[in-house]
């Protein structure tokens, strides 16, 4: 049974799956890339959330603040 909200490219081996909370995030993250002083911070959430998934607070906080102790 497939999540509701989920869209599915037809294909059976390797499918991929869509969810609408990763379309959400993927729409944030390249609207805030769109901002200077955020576009490598931006790059860095995303890669965290959506192709690594990991969203715990350290990590987050990790990436949106790499310099601090």
């Amino acid at each position: 049974m497939a999540e509701l909200g989920a869209t599915h490219d037809g294909s059976e081996s390797g499918e991929k799956v869509s969810t609408v909370a990763g379309a959400v995030l993927t729409t944030f993250f390249d609207a805030l890339a769109k901002t200077d002083d955020l576009a490598d911070i931006a790059a860095n959430l995303k890669k965290l959330v959506l192709a690594d998934g990991v969203f715990a607070e350290p990590a987050v906080r990790a990436t949106l603040f790499p310099d601090a102790p």
